[in-house]
């Protein structure tokens, strides 16, 4: 299992590229011997720095799972 994660603040509107999460996280698949990655789950989202007018920072973080046979 591969946790891919980004935070973004208040005011901010993140632009996610999900297929370059993808890539990186089928390359360390890759790394551990096996043949691809793919999503897992789907998202979470957490408040990763709370105050009293709200969520300062949003963490979310996406889970994929290696897929294929494992190379030996």
């Amino acid at each position: 299992m591969i946790s891919m994660s980004y935070t973004f603040g208040m005011f901010e509107s993140p632009k996610v590229n999900v297929q370059q999460g993808a890539q990186a996280a089928a390359q360390r698949c890759a790394a551990w011997g096996y043949s691809g990655a793919e999503p897992f789950g789907g998202s979470t989202s957490v408040c990763s720095q709370p105050s009293s007018s709200g969520c300062m920072e949003t963490m979310v973080t996406m889970e994929y799972q290696c897929t294929g046979d494992l190379k030996k």
